[in-house]
């Protein structure tokens, strides 16, 4: 009996420690998408090679053109013990045709399987709070990419008591260094979100700690080896500060309100975020005439920037009228003697915001080459702003309309003015000696016209038609005379 009784108690426990893997399901599903895009002078400004010169007496090439199809693949799998403990992973696989990189090229082997998510959700007993711990996507609340917008490796806690939700969370932004607490990066955050009826607002807190980190707002990269040519052309004021390096004691605050209201014939928004805190910066400047060096020291220099985005949406049997725009405040920037200076620091975006508007200025369905940026969608000689998915020192007015002319077929139409609220360099001419000839300023970039044509082919099988056309005025870039830009494209996706 004895013997019985352990094989007994053998079986049992196998049993034991099976039978969990048993209970828990599996729930999958992705997304595929395929895009083709041509465009022309997004990057530059320029139809063909301009009479520009470098600081060096290089002359520039300033003819882009931009050709390439690009596909992505993610793949969703969630394990589910239950309503209380999941599991959730996704990953991601990107390819551009004819990029021996990722993938594209004859023969098509690489190792380019990317994590995008991996992160344990659970219920936190006896509460109303769910926990999410690990890498996992989030978006802040209403105001989404004004703040954040991204995958993030993080802890969040959110608890939600009807009509209210309130998120509570760390990001570990940035930790490459373990040794070296000066390189860090650390997000703390609160959001408060109400959704009753038509009505739904929220607030959120954010707080990043930069420590000694120069990259903190997507507004500093490492300025020491830029010359000022590249402090006016191939960065702008948005992407580096002007020959201040380093940066210490890096604190970045962030406070978001979002109010909207939504009924069956209308949906109207009301976004505003506001940067607080400050840095230190110490470094030199040089005279962009003489090619003099001075040492720079400025404590506790402030985050003041902040934005207001509004618009609204007016539903009419299969029609849709927008009407909106957006201010993201800029700096006031000039030349004294040579002598590069900014006045204020503009609106500016923590690690992890991502803000699409527009086809052309704004990244829009077409977005960026995914192997590279050399033909991204991203004003290379802006001359003190700052477009794609973090607009700074812009504002805007946009109208538009769709047709849903068929139940699979609609038609979109959007008109965007693009300025700016200060005054940018629209026309910087050095000659072939190196030496500036002629600066001058403009404050505005232009219009731009983009269209969709969206029609589903088959059983979620969607396909977008995108034409854009940007008329470029002075501010558009640092050239004189600045060309007309324009993208066309398509993207295929299926979600399953």
């Amino acid at each position: 009996m004895k013997k019985y009784g352990m094989m007994f108690l053998a079986v049992f426990v196998a049993l034991a420690i099976t039978l969990p893997a048993f209970a828990v399901e599996f729930k999958y599903g992705g997304l595929y998408r395929l895009r083709w895009q041509s465009n022309n002078n997004v990057r530059d400004g320029k139809d063909s090679d301009s009479t520009v010169y470098t600081p060096d007496g290089t002359r520039l090439d300033t003819d882009d053109n931009g050709n390439w199809i690009d596909q992505r693949l993610r793949l969703y799998f969630t394990f589910i013990a239950s309503e209380r403990l999941q599991l959730v992973t996704k990953w991601e696989v990107d390819t551009q045709w004819g990029d021996a990189q990722s993938g594209g090229d004859v023969g098509a082997d690489s190792v380019n399987y990317e994590m995008k998510n991996v992160y344990i959700d659970f219920m936190i007993p006896f509460t109303p709070t769910r926990a999410r711990l690990g890498v996992q996507g989030f978006t802040a609340p209403g105001v989404g990419g004004w703040m954040l917008d991204d995958d993030f490796s993080m802890a969040r806690l959110t608890t939600v008591i009807d009509p209210v939700t309130i998120d509570v969370g760390y990001i570990g932004a940035k930790n490459e260094n373990v040794t070296d607490e000066a390189e860090n990066i650390d997000d703390w955050l609160i959001a408060v979100s109400y959704n009753q009826g038509p009505l739904a607002a929220a607030l959120t807190f954010l707080y990043q700690y930069g420590h000694d980190e120069e990259t903190i707002s997507a507004l500093h990269v490492d300025a020491a080896n830029l010359t000022a040519w590249e402090w006016l052309g191939y960065g702008n004021y948005v992407d580096v500060i002007p020959g201040y390096r380093p940066i210490h004691d890096n604190n970045f605050f962030d406070v978001g309100f979002n109010i909207a209201y939504e009924m069956d014939w209308v949906a109207a928004h009301l976004n505003a975020v506001f940067n607080f805190g400050d840095y230190d910066v110490t470094g030199t400047q040089t005279n962009i005439i003489t090619g003099e060096e001075r040492i720079v020291y400025q404590e506790n220099t402030d985050y003041d920037g902040w934005m207001v985005d509004a618009g609204a949406d007016f539903f009419y049997q299969n029609f849709t009228f927008s009407i909106g725009g957006f201010y993201a405040a800029g700096p006031d920037i000039n030349i004294d003697d040579g002598w590069l200076k900014i006045d204020g620091s503009g609106f500016r975006y923590p690690n992890g915001a991502s803000h699409y508007w527009s086809e052309i200025m704004g990244l829009g369905t077409l977005d960026v080459n995914v192997g590279g940026t050399d033909a991204s969608d991203h004003v290379m000689f802006a001359g003190g702003y700052n477009a794609g998915d973090k607009p700074s020192n812009i504002w805007t007015i946009t109208a538009g309309a769709a047709w849903q002319a068929l139940p699979t077929t609609k038609l979109t139409l959007n008109y965007w003015y693009i300025g700016t609220p200060e005054d940018v360099f629209s026309d910087i001419v050095y000659g072939p000696n190196g030496n500036l000839l002629y600066v001058d300023t403009d404050n505005s970039i232009g219009s731009e016209l983009d269209f969709y044509l969206d029609q589903e082919i088959v059983d979620g099988l969607n396909l977008r038609f995108v034409a854009a056309y940007l008329f470029a005025d002075d501010g558009y870039t640092i050239f004189n005379d600045d060309d007309d830009a324009y993208e066309v494209g398509a993207r295929l996706q299926w979600a399953f």
